[in-house]
Protein backbone atom coordinates (compact mmCIF):
# COMPACT_ATOMS: atom_id res chain seq x y z
CA UNK A 1 0.00 0.00 0.00
CA UNK A 2 2.62 2.77 0.99
CA UNK A 3 4.69 1.65 -2.55
CA UNK A 4 0.76 2.21 -4.62
CA UNK A 5 0.69 5.84 -2.45
CA UNK A 6 4.17 7.11 -3.61
CA UNK A 7 3.35 6.05 -7.24
CA UNK A 8 0.52 8.29 -7.25
CA UNK A 9 2.16 10.89 -5.26
CA UNK A 10 4.75 11.08 -7.59
CA UNK A 11 2.18 10.90 -10.45
CA UNK A 12 0.09 13.51 -9.26
CA UNK A 13 2.69 16.21 -8.78
CA UNK A 14 4.01 16.29 -12.36
CA UNK A 15 5.71 14.15 -14.54
CA UNK A 16 5.63 18.04 -16.63
CA UNK A 17 11.01 15.68 -22.62
CA UNK A 18 18.41 5.61 -27.02
CA UNK A 19 19.51 3.24 -27.05
CA UNK A 20 18.37 1.11 -24.71
CA UNK A 21 17.35 -3.18 -24.41
CA UNK A 22 13.83 -2.17 -25.41
CA UNK A 23 12.53 -3.60 -28.43
CA UNK A 24 11.97 -0.14 -29.90
CA UNK A 25 9.47 -1.57 -33.15
CA UNK A 26 6.44 -2.30 -33.19
CA UNK A 27 6.06 -5.67 -35.39
CA UNK A 28 3.95 -6.07 -38.27
CA UNK A 29 0.91 -6.57 -37.59
CA UNK A 30 0.63 -5.86 -33.57
CA UNK A 31 -0.83 -2.54 -34.15
CA UNK A 32 -4.90 -3.77 -33.59
CA UNK A 33 -3.64 -5.40 -30.90
CA UNK A 34 -2.26 -2.69 -29.13
CA UNK A 35 -5.06 -0.32 -29.91
CA UNK A 36 -7.16 -2.98 -28.27
CA UNK A 37 -5.49 -3.07 -25.40
CA UNK A 38 -5.25 0.54 -25.01
CA UNK A 39 -8.80 0.44 -25.35
CA UNK A 40 -9.16 -1.92 -22.49
CA UNK A 41 -6.90 0.16 -20.32
CA UNK A 42 -8.31 3.47 -20.81
CA UNK A 43 -12.06 2.05 -19.85
CA UNK A 44 -10.64 0.44 -16.83
CA UNK A 45 -8.08 3.06 -15.46
CA UNK A 46 -9.33 6.22 -16.83
CA UNK A 47 -10.47 8.46 -14.00
CA UNK A 48 -14.04 9.13 -13.42
CA UNK A 49 -14.17 13.08 -12.94
CA UNK A 50 -16.37 13.16 -15.78
CA UNK A 51 -17.90 10.81 -18.42
CA UNK A 52 -15.80 9.75 -21.50
CA UNK A 53 -16.62 12.19 -23.71
CA UNK A 54 -18.96 11.66 -26.74
CA UNK A 55 -16.41 12.27 -29.20
CA UNK A 56 -14.49 9.66 -27.76
CA UNK A 57 -16.79 7.01 -28.50
CA UNK A 58 -17.31 8.45 -31.73
CA UNK A 59 -14.02 8.46 -33.03
CA UNK A 60 -12.63 5.26 -31.15
CA UNK A 61 -14.32 2.95 -34.33
CA UNK A 62 -12.92 5.10 -36.80
CA UNK A 63 -9.27 4.93 -35.26
CA UNK A 64 -9.37 1.54 -35.20
CA UNK A 65 -9.86 1.16 -38.56
CA UNK A 66 -7.58 3.45 -39.40
CA UNK A 67 -5.45 1.26 -37.12
CA UNK A 68 -6.64 -1.84 -38.48
CA UNK A 69 -4.95 -0.73 -42.02
CA UNK A 70 -1.12 -0.46 -40.45
CA UNK A 71 0.44 -3.46 -41.55
CA UNK A 72 4.55 -2.35 -41.45
CA UNK A 73 6.45 -1.17 -38.19
CA UNK A 74 7.89 1.48 -40.51
CA UNK A 75 4.16 2.82 -40.14
CA UNK A 76 5.16 3.81 -35.84
CA UNK A 77 4.48 7.31 -36.63
CA UNK A 78 1.20 7.10 -38.45
CA UNK A 79 0.07 4.90 -34.85
CA UNK A 80 1.18 7.39 -32.68
CA UNK A 81 -0.20 10.03 -34.20
CA UNK A 82 -4.11 8.26 -34.45
CA UNK A 83 -3.56 6.80 -31.56
CA UNK A 84 -2.61 10.59 -29.50
CA UNK A 85 -5.31 12.36 -31.74
CA UNK A 86 -8.16 9.75 -29.93
CA UNK A 87 -6.72 9.96 -26.50
CA UNK A 88 -6.73 14.20 -27.53
CA UNK A 89 -10.56 13.90 -27.73
CA UNK A 90 -10.35 13.32 -23.39
CA UNK A 91 -9.54 16.41 -23.25
CA UNK A 92 -7.29 15.69 -19.94
CA UNK A 93 -3.37 16.27 -19.07
CA UNK A 94 -1.19 13.28 -18.40
CA UNK A 95 -2.76 11.56 -21.11
CA UNK A 96 -0.83 10.08 -24.27
CA UNK A 97 0.54 7.23 -25.81
CA UNK A 98 4.71 7.13 -25.88
CA UNK A 99 7.21 4.96 -28.04
CA UNK A 100 10.39 4.81 -27.57
CA UNK A 101 10.96 7.67 -30.35
CA UNK A 102 9.54 10.27 -27.84
CA UNK A 103 11.66 11.71 -25.43
CA UNK A 104 9.08 11.82 -23.02
CA UNK A 105 9.39 7.79 -23.08
CA UNK A 106 12.54 7.66 -21.45
CA UNK A 107 11.92 10.84 -18.99
CA UNK A 108 8.78 9.36 -17.41
CA UNK A 109 10.11 5.71 -17.70
CA UNK A 110 13.40 7.15 -15.71
CA UNK A 111 11.21 8.78 -12.72
CA UNK A 112 8.94 5.49 -12.47
CA UNK A 113 12.10 3.32 -12.42
CA UNK A 114 11.80 2.09 -9.02
CA UNK A 115 8.52 -0.09 -10.78
CA UNK A 116 9.14 -3.64 -10.84
CA UNK A 117 7.47 -3.21 -14.74
CA UNK A 118 9.46 -0.04 -15.91
CA UNK A 119 12.55 -2.52 -14.67
CA UNK A 120 11.69 -5.01 -16.37
CA UNK A 121 10.67 -3.25 -19.69
CA UNK A 122 14.26 -1.96 -19.61
CA UNK A 123 16.09 -5.47 -18.56
CA UNK A 124 16.87 -3.62 -15.43
CA UNK A 125 19.33 -1.93 -17.49
CA UNK A 126 20.22 2.37 -16.46
CA UNK A 127 17.31 3.93 -18.50
CA UNK A 128 19.38 5.74 -20.83
CA UNK A 129 18.70 7.84 -24.13
CA UNK A 130 20.52 9.84 -26.86
CA UNK A 131 20.87 13.90 -26.13
CA UNK A 132 22.54 16.49 -27.04
CA UNK A 133 21.12 19.18 -24.01
CA UNK A 134 18.54 20.54 -25.95
CA UNK A 135 15.02 21.03 -25.33
CA UNK A 136 12.65 21.95 -28.06
CA UNK A 137 9.34 23.07 -29.19
CA UNK A 138 7.89 22.86 -32.66
CA UNK A 139 6.06 26.39 -33.19
CA UNK A 140 4.78 26.75 -36.81
CA UNK A 141 6.01 24.20 -38.65
CA UNK A 142 9.55 25.11 -37.21
CA UNK A 143 11.56 23.12 -34.68
CA UNK A 144 13.53 25.61 -31.73
CA UNK A 145 15.61 25.60 -29.04
CA UNK A 146 13.78 26.88 -25.87
CA UNK A 147 16.23 25.51 -23.43
CA UNK A 148 19.58 24.65 -23.26
CA UNK A 149 20.67 22.64 -20.39
CA UNK A 150 23.64 23.99 -19.12
CA UNK A 151 26.77 22.16 -19.06
CA UNK A 152 25.51 19.89 -21.79
CA UNK A 153 27.31 18.99 -25.33
CA UNK A 154 25.05 21.73 -26.90
CA UNK A 155 25.67 24.49 -24.09
CA UNK A 156 29.39 23.86 -24.41
CA UNK A 157 28.82 24.15 -28.38
CA UNK A 158 27.44 27.23 -28.17
CA UNK A 159 24.11 27.03 -29.00
CA UNK A 160 21.56 29.21 -28.20
CA UNK A 161 17.62 29.54 -27.23
CA UNK A 162 15.46 30.07 -29.93
CA UNK A 163 17.85 28.88 -32.50
CA UNK A 164 16.10 27.36 -35.13
CA UNK A 165 16.82 23.74 -36.22
CA UNK A 166 16.62 23.42 -40.04
CA UNK A 167 18.28 19.86 -40.08
CA UNK A 168 20.10 17.78 -38.88
CA UNK A 169 22.83 15.85 -41.19
CA UNK A 170 20.41 17.63 -43.67
CA UNK A 171 17.60 15.53 -42.66
CA UNK A 172 14.47 17.08 -40.84
CA UNK A 173 15.40 17.41 -37.04
CA UNK A 174 14.00 14.46 -34.55
CA UNK A 175 14.52 14.76 -31.01
CA UNK A 176 15.35 10.68 -30.96
CA UNK A 177 16.19 9.43 -34.27
CA UNK A 178 18.43 12.55 -35.62
CA UNK A 179 20.83 11.03 -32.34
CA UNK A 180 20.11 7.66 -31.72
CA UNK A 181 22.40 6.18 -34.43
CA UNK A 182 25.42 8.60 -33.88
CA UNK A 183 26.44 7.83 -30.28
CA UNK A 184 30.38 8.65 -30.49
CA UNK A 185 30.31 10.48 -33.68
CA UNK A 186 29.30 13.96 -34.37
CA UNK A 187 26.25 15.40 -36.20
CA UNK A 188 25.91 18.50 -38.24
CA UNK A 189 23.16 20.45 -36.68
CA UNK A 190 21.97 23.52 -39.21
CA UNK A 191 20.69 26.12 -37.53
CA UNK A 192 19.42 29.92 -37.44
CA UNK A 193 19.68 32.58 -34.95
CA UNK A 194 18.17 35.29 -37.02
CA UNK A 195 14.95 35.11 -38.44
CA UNK A 196 16.30 36.06 -41.92
CA UNK A 197 19.89 35.21 -41.21
CA UNK A 198 21.85 33.09 -42.38
CA UNK A 199 22.02 29.54 -41.49
CA UNK A 200 25.02 28.09 -39.31
CA UNK A 201 26.26 24.24 -39.12
CA UNK A 202 27.64 23.41 -35.30
CA UNK A 203 28.87 19.76 -35.00
CA UNK A 204 27.92 18.15 -31.85
CA UNK A 205 28.28 14.40 -30.23
CA UNK A 206 25.55 13.08 -29.07
CA UNK A 207 25.80 11.01 -25.50
CA UNK A 208 23.82 8.51 -23.77
CA UNK A 209 22.48 9.73 -20.71
CA UNK A 210 19.85 8.76 -17.72
CA UNK A 211 17.60 11.47 -18.66
CA UNK A 212 16.59 12.12 -14.45
CA UNK A 213 20.01 12.76 -14.07
CA UNK A 214 20.68 14.84 -17.08
CA UNK A 215 18.51 17.40 -15.32
CA UNK A 216 19.70 17.10 -12.10
CA UNK A 217 23.80 18.27 -13.24
CA UNK A 218 21.61 20.94 -15.80
CA UNK A 219 19.97 22.21 -12.36
CA UNK A 220 23.29 21.87 -10.42
CA UNK A 221 25.37 23.83 -13.17
CA UNK A 222 22.57 26.27 -13.72
CA UNK A 223 23.21 27.68 -10.14
CA UNK A 224 24.59 31.12 -10.73
CA UNK A 225 25.03 34.79 -9.32
CA UNK A 226 23.79 37.80 -11.52
CA UNK A 227 25.60 41.31 -10.27
CA UNK A 228 23.20 43.78 -11.02
CA UNK A 229 23.39 47.52 -9.79
CA UNK A 230 25.27 46.73 -6.98
CA UNK A 231 23.26 43.55 -5.76
CA UNK A 232 23.85 39.54 -6.59
CA UNK A 233 20.47 38.44 -7.52
CA UNK A 234 20.59 34.51 -7.71
CA UNK A 235 19.63 31.94 -10.43
CA UNK A 236 18.63 28.23 -10.21
CA UNK A 237 16.98 26.16 -13.19
CA UNK A 238 14.81 23.44 -11.80
CA UNK A 239 14.32 21.30 -15.03
CA UNK A 240 12.68 18.38 -13.12
CA UNK A 241 11.28 18.27 -9.59
CA UNK A 242 9.85 15.09 -9.94
CA UNK A 243 12.13 13.87 -7.10
CA UNK A 244 13.68 15.04 -3.43
CA UNK A 245 17.17 14.99 -4.74
CA UNK A 246 16.14 17.91 -7.14
CA UNK A 247 14.47 19.91 -3.97
CA UNK A 248 17.76 19.69 -1.82
CA UNK A 249 19.98 21.07 -4.54
CA UNK A 250 18.10 24.03 -3.97
CA UNK A 251 17.93 24.11 -0.41
CA UNK A 252 22.20 23.26 -0.83
CA UNK A 253 22.57 26.15 -2.48
CA UNK A 254 20.74 28.59 -0.64
CA UNK A 255 22.14 27.08 2.55
CA UNK A 256 26.18 26.45 1.70
CA UNK A 257 26.78 27.28 -1.97
CA UNK A 258 26.16 29.86 -4.31
CA UNK A 259 22.83 31.22 -3.99
CA UNK A 260 23.83 31.55 0.21
CA UNK A 261 24.95 35.11 -0.19
CA UNK A 262 23.01 36.38 -2.42
CA UNK A 263 20.45 39.50 -1.98
CA UNK A 264 17.33 38.06 -3.99
CA UNK A 265 16.89 34.68 -5.72
CA UNK A 266 14.94 33.37 -8.94
CA UNK A 267 13.76 30.06 -9.15
CA UNK A 268 12.92 28.66 -12.60
CA UNK A 269 10.19 26.24 -13.44
CA UNK A 270 9.83 26.03 -16.92
CA UNK A 271 10.23 23.43 -19.09
CA UNK A 272 11.27 19.74 -18.02
CA UNK A 273 9.08 17.90 -15.52
CA UNK A 274 7.03 18.87 -12.71
CA UNK A 275 7.10 16.43 -9.88
CA UNK A 276 7.01 18.90 -6.63
CA UNK A 277 5.74 18.21 -3.32
CA UNK A 278 3.65 21.13 -2.24
CA UNK A 279 5.42 20.61 1.33
CA UNK A 280 8.64 22.29 -0.83
CA UNK A 281 7.10 25.41 0.32
CA UNK A 282 8.15 25.43 3.84
CA UNK A 283 11.30 26.33 2.48
CA UNK A 284 10.01 29.77 2.64
CA UNK A 285 8.87 29.23 6.74
CA UNK A 286 10.65 31.91 8.64
CA UNK A 287 9.66 30.31 11.97
CA UNK A 288 12.63 28.29 11.74
CA UNK A 289 15.79 29.29 13.96
CA UNK A 290 18.97 30.11 12.22
CA UNK A 291 22.14 28.64 13.72
CA UNK A 292 25.02 30.57 13.94
CA UNK A 293 28.34 28.76 15.46
CA UNK A 294 32.15 29.32 16.34
CA UNK A 295 35.02 26.39 16.19
CA UNK A 296 38.35 26.49 18.66
CA UNK A 297 39.79 28.55 16.04
CA UNK A 298 36.98 31.17 15.93
CA UNK A 299 36.16 30.57 12.47
CA UNK A 300 31.98 31.32 12.62
CA UNK A 301 29.47 29.02 10.86
CA UNK A 302 25.88 30.48 9.91
CA UNK A 303 23.23 27.51 8.77
CA UNK A 304 20.07 29.26 7.32
CA UNK A 305 17.98 26.40 5.10
CA UNK A 306 15.25 28.71 4.84
CA UNK A 307 14.11 31.29 1.85
CA UNK A 308 13.92 34.93 3.74
CA UNK A 309 15.01 36.96 0.82
CA UNK A 310 12.55 38.32 -2.07
CA UNK A 311 12.30 35.40 -4.31
CA UNK A 312 10.63 35.08 -7.64
CA UNK A 313 9.32 31.72 -9.19
CA UNK A 314 9.39 32.08 -13.37
CA UNK A 315 6.64 30.11 -15.39
CA UNK A 316 5.27 29.40 -18.51
CA UNK A 317 2.64 27.43 -21.02
CA UNK A 318 5.07 24.40 -20.00
CA UNK A 319 5.35 25.07 -16.11
CA UNK A 320 3.08 21.76 -15.57
CA UNK A 321 1.80 19.51 -12.28
CA UNK A 322 3.42 20.20 -9.25
CA UNK A 323 5.63 22.80 -10.28
CA UNK A 324 2.02 24.55 -11.31
CA UNK A 325 1.02 23.78 -7.52
CA UNK A 326 3.82 25.45 -6.11
CA UNK A 327 3.13 29.02 -7.84
CA UNK A 328 -0.57 28.45 -6.81
CA UNK A 329 1.15 28.19 -3.30
CA UNK A 330 3.28 30.68 -3.68
CA UNK A 331 0.70 33.34 -4.35
CA UNK A 332 -2.19 31.90 -1.97
CA UNK A 333 0.12 32.50 0.63
CA UNK A 334 2.54 35.40 -0.28
CA UNK A 335 5.60 33.37 -0.35
CA UNK A 336 7.20 34.42 -3.55
CA UNK A 337 6.26 36.12 -6.87
CA UNK A 338 5.27 34.27 -9.94
CA UNK A 339 6.50 36.13 -13.28
CA UNK A 340 6.16 34.81 -16.92
CA UNK A 341 3.28 33.31 -18.26
CA UNK A 342 0.16 31.18 -17.34
CA UNK A 343 0.65 27.56 -16.74
CA UNK A 344 -0.02 24.25 -18.69
CA UNK A 345 -3.22 24.05 -16.31
CA UNK A 346 -2.50 19.87 -15.89
CA UNK A 347 -2.58 18.58 -12.68
CA UNK A 348 -4.70 15.75 -12.93
CA UNK A 349 -3.01 12.22 -11.24
CA UNK A 350 -0.97 10.19 -13.69
CA UNK A 351 0.24 7.14 -13.80
CA UNK A 352 2.21 5.01 -16.10
CA UNK A 353 1.63 1.94 -18.15
CA UNK A 354 3.73 -0.54 -20.03
CA UNK A 355 2.39 -1.90 -23.29
CA UNK A 356 3.13 -5.42 -24.27
CA UNK A 357 5.06 -4.24 -27.55
CA UNK A 358 7.34 -1.91 -24.92
CA UNK A 359 5.59 1.22 -25.35
CA UNK A 360 3.72 3.16 -22.53
CA UNK A 361 0.79 4.28 -21.75
CA UNK A 362 -0.02 7.50 -19.87
CA UNK A 363 -3.51 7.80 -18.40
CA UNK A 364 -5.12 10.57 -16.39
CA UNK A 365 -6.81 8.31 -13.30
CA UNK A 366 -7.54 10.72 -10.64
CA UNK A 367 -9.02 14.11 -10.04
CA UNK A 368 -7.08 17.08 -8.17
CA UNK A 369 -7.74 19.72 -6.04
CA UNK A 370 -5.24 22.03 -5.08
CA UNK A 371 -6.85 23.51 -1.46
CA UNK A 372 -10.33 23.07 -3.11
CA UNK A 373 -9.59 24.97 -6.24
CA UNK A 374 -9.52 23.07 -9.92
CA UNK A 375 -6.19 24.01 -11.97
CA UNK A 376 -6.71 21.54 -14.61
CA UNK A 377 -7.17 23.19 -17.73
CA UNK A 378 -7.00 26.52 -15.97
CA UNK A 379 -3.51 27.04 -15.09
CA UNK A 380 -1.88 29.83 -12.68
CA UNK A 381 -1.79 33.06 -13.98
CA UNK A 382 1.32 35.09 -12.88
CA UNK A 383 1.65 37.93 -10.45
CA UNK A 384 3.53 39.78 -13.33
CA UNK A 385 2.52 38.33 -17.12
CA UNK A 386 5.63 38.47 -19.47
CA UNK A 387 4.60 37.13 -22.64
CA UNK A 388 7.34 36.17 -24.70
CA UNK A 389 8.18 34.92 -28.21
CA UNK A 390 11.27 32.92 -27.86
CA UNK A 391 12.15 32.59 -31.66
CA UNK A 392 15.17 34.10 -32.90
CA UNK A 393 15.84 35.27 -29.39
CA UNK A 394 19.78 34.79 -29.60
CA UNK A 395 19.76 33.72 -26.29
CA UNK A 396 17.95 36.44 -24.62
CA UNK A 397 15.75 36.05 -21.55
CA UNK A 398 12.85 38.47 -21.18
CA UNK A 399 11.21 36.48 -18.53
CA UNK A 400 14.34 36.45 -16.46
CA UNK A 401 14.98 40.48 -16.79
CA UNK A 402 12.00 40.93 -15.82
CA UNK A 403 12.09 39.23 -12.68
CA UNK A 404 15.48 40.99 -12.28
CA UNK A 405 14.21 44.22 -12.75
CA UNK A 406 11.21 43.71 -10.36
CA UNK A 407 13.77 41.98 -7.35
CA UNK A 408 16.00 45.39 -7.64
CA UNK A 409 12.62 47.35 -6.98
CA UNK A 410 11.84 44.98 -3.94
CA UNK A 411 15.21 45.74 -3.08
Amino acid sequence: MKRSCIIWVISFLGLCLMVSSVNSASPAGSYLAVFDEILATVDEHFYNGKPIPQEFASKRDRARMQVKELRFHQEQAAFSATVNDLLGTLNTSHTYYLSPKDVEYYQLASVFSFLPAIQALFDGQDIQYPTVGLLTERLEGQDFVVSVLPGSVADNAGILAGDEIVAVDGQPYHPIDSLASSIGREVSFTIKRQRHGSRQTVAMMPVLLNPKLEMLEAERASIRSIPTQGKQIGYIHIYSYAAEEYHQELVSALSWGALKTCDAVIIDLRYGLGGADPSYLNLFNQQVPVIISKDRSGKTYHYDPQLRKPTVYLVNHRTRSGKEILAFGAQQYHLATVIGERTAGAVLGGRLYPLSNGDLLYLAGRTSLVDGVNLEGVGVTPDIEVPWDIRYCEGSDAQIDRAVEFLLHEL
